[in-house]
């Protein structure tokens, strides 16, 4: 199933995702489970490409803390401390389960960690909520 192209503008009643992460698969997965549950899905796989993306038309950003040498962090930072974009609800994920990784993530602005690999199910439950924090 093709992912969206990033320079797609269509919203969805859900809201729009952007998945920052080097894995393909990764974008592919949460595309093919998401978009039929009526959300729109686009992804990045390299820092570059997301400089070119107009975040304040998403709800939500779901990204590897590992993406280009580990840059996942700062980008969080950026996005939180941007107008625009401050509201952003972002999930990060990564193959580290450290506490000063989970503390560091958290600290940046993210609303929630997951540990990589992760379940599609529980990924769900975690966009669902944080979405609904947004809209309380």
């Amino acid at each position: 199933m093709p992912v969206n192209s990033i320079n797609n503008l269509n919203t969805t009643v859900r809201g729009r995702i952007i998945v920052i992460d080097s894995d393909t698969h990764i974008g592919e997965l949460i595309h093919a489970h998401f978009s039929p549950e009526g959300y729109t899905v686009d992804v990045c796989t390299s820092v570059n490409e997301l400089y070119n993306i107009d975040l304040s038309d998403y709800s939500l950003m779901i990204i590897d803390l590992n993406i280009d040498e580990n840059s996942g962090l700062d980008i969080v930072e950026q996005v939180k401390q941007r107008r625009d974009t401050s509201a952003l609800g972002v999930i990060t994920c990564s193959v580290n389960m450290s506490p000063t990784t989970i503390i560091n993530a958290l600290n940046a602005g993210a609303d929630d960690y997951l540990l990589k690999p992760f379940s599609i199910r529980e990924l769900m439950a975690r966009v669902r909520s944080v979405l609904r924090r947004q809209t309380a």
